[in-house]
């Protein structure tokens, strides 16, 4: 989809632009009023020629209306935030062509319009948009009922966002900030993660947490490790917690993995960049029956028992660092040889 473009429409798209959007109205309905008159054509081409107003098409290769997306009422000052609409053409709709073409508009909203934060509503059974846009990184932030009046009704809309720091998260230069440095050990680390266990059960209903500890290399005396305290908490049910956990430890600063692709296991950063300067705590909620729970325990707790196991996973976690600095998966992965036969130890 290299050879997709966008560009602001003209007047001189508006036969085009009317005779695909009329084609369209079944994709469209109930979602979405796309102009299909040239009164509407000519009301929809003024309103986003205003200043605070951006419209873009979609082009294929063929120079065919694929789509349209609509930055609307921008704000700027302190705010720097503007919404997102958007509608297919049904021709090139699941094809995509919005997809290639969302990634334009973004590039253009955070490096040509210098905005940092861009929203999408959309209600909740409009599936196709949703994916559209959660598959180019925006987030859910909530939902709010009787939102917009669409069709005549007033209807509730999920709303979705993306910031600057989203959009930037995986240019080379944040991953490299993102590096993997080794510490001796700091005295400070366990009054550090008692203060953030504590900030934790100060905000999450205390009958909904098991149990909470300080896991990791930072909870082992004596051992280098990465500057960053690691949470572990247990509970009875992560589709509960999803609820309850995502909006409170945002709250305390910590940013969810939406993305993580094992269902077993809730995990947040707090400093990781472009969201701070360098990372300083990562929570990890599971079941309490869950593996990542008993393994986490037990792993923790074999090393503190056996001062030259810890120190041979320290001599193996510093030569994975300086082979691996910018790489967190492949330095995650070469240690869990070393960890699974610790487990089996321990277990035994």
């Amino acid at each position: 989809m290299s050879a997709i473009t966008i560009r602001e429409p003209t007047n001189e798209d508006k036969d085009k632009f009317l005779a695909v959007m009329q084609h369209s109205q079944s994709l469209h309905h109930p979602w979405v009023q796309a102009p299909i008159t040239s009164q509407e054509f000519d009301q929809y081409l003024q309103r986003y020629q205003l200043p605070n107003q951006k419209s873009f098409l979609v082009m294929t290769p063929a120079n065919e209306i694929a789509g349209v997306f609509n930055v609307s009422e921008i704000v700027r000052g302190l705010f720097q935030n503007a919404y997102l609409g958007f509608y297919a053409v049904i021709d090139f709709a699941g094809k995509g062509y919005m997809s290639a073409g969302l990634k334009l508009v973004l590039d253009n909203v955070f490096t040509q319009l210098n905005l940092h934060r861009l929203e999408a509503n959309i209600q909740p059974k409009n599936y196709r948009s949703k994916q559209l846009i959660k598959k180019n990184g925006f987030r859910y932030e909530g939902f709010s009922p009787r939102y917009l009046k669409i069709n005549g009704e007033w209807c509730g809309h999920e709303h979705w966002a993306m910031t600057y720091e989203d959009f930037i998260r995986d240019n080379a230069d944040v991953v490299k900030k993102d590096s993997i440095d080794l510490i001796p050990y700091n005295s400070a680390w366990p009054e550090m993660a008692a203060k953030a266990m504590q900030e934790i059960l100060d905000v999450i209903p205390k009958n909904k947490i098991i149990d909470i500890q300080h896991v990791g290399s930072t909870a082992i005396q004596g051992l280098s490790a990465k500057p960053i305290i690691d949470i572990q908490i247990a509970v009875h049910s992560l589709a509960e917690m999803k609820v309850i956990a995502v909006p409170e430890l945002q709250k305390l600063g910590y940013e969810y993995w939406y993305e993580n692709p094992d269902p077993s296991r809730m995990f947040f950063v707090k400093g990781m960049p472009p969201f701070g300067e360098k990372r300083t705590h990562h929570v990890h909620i599971v079941e309490h029956d869950s593996d990542h729970w008993r393994n986490k325990i037990l792993f923790r707790n074999y090393l503190r028992e056996n001062p030259s196991i810890a120190k041979e996973y320290e001599q193996l976690k510093k030569q994975l660092a300086n082979e691996h600095a910018y790489d967190r998966e492949k330095y995650t992965d070469e240690k869990s040889e070393f960890i699974n036969r610790v487990l089996k130890l321990a277990k035994k």
